[in-house]
């Protein structure tokens, strides 16, 4: 899991986070990571904390269920989101999509908008190689690929509308 907090929130939010689960500063500002058992039960844990506790919401960025990190090669840091990504695109067939990349780190290595329009186009030509029709769709996409760097250390989440819906503070900025 991948969480942020709102500025300078960060000690409140991760002794929150920490009654579910095993999390640290993220070595960025603002950013807390962690491990949990079920993300299911953890965003529903969240979920509940806020309805009973709505105060807790003024620490809380934003939460994101991380389903793969991966070492980004220095060198070359596209090529690994390249291949980390390209398998992706079985679960975006049928709807609509786009990328997001949040990077903290690696100034001057990778920008932002050019990462997420190649990796869209990534995604895009696997989608049409499996004969599939993509749609990229900024306003309310079907699916999200979020994808979050801590300097050379990447995680990628996939987002799709029920989660967002379900769990309002799992979102994409």
């Amino acid at each position: 899991m991948l969480a942020t907090s709102v500025e300078g929130a960060r000690p409140v939010l991760l002794a929150w986070l920490r009654r579910h689960g095993a999390f640290r500063g993220g070595g960025y500002r603002n950013v807390a990571i962690g491990r949990v058992a079920d993300m299911t039960a953890f965003l529903a844990a969240l979920r509940d904390d806020l309805v009973r506790e709505p105060g807790r919401a003024a620490a809380l960025g934003r939460v994101l269920p991380i389903e793969r990190t991966l070492l980004l090669d220095p060198t070359d840091p596209l090529a690994s989101l390249q291949a980390a990504i390209e398998p992706l695109y079985a679960r975006l067939a049928g709807g609509s999509y786009f990328v997001r990349l949040e990077r903290r780190g690696l100034r001057g290595a990778l920008h932002s908008s050019d990462v997420e329009r190649t990796l869209g186009a990534v995604l895009w030509r696997a989608l049409e190689a499996a004969g599939h029709a993509p749609r990229v769709a900024f306003r309310d996409p079907d699916v999200v690929v979020a994808i979050e760097t801590l300097g050379e250390r990447a995680g990628i989440a996939v987002i799709d509308r029920a989660l967002r819906v379900a769990y309002p503070f799992v979102r994409i900025r």
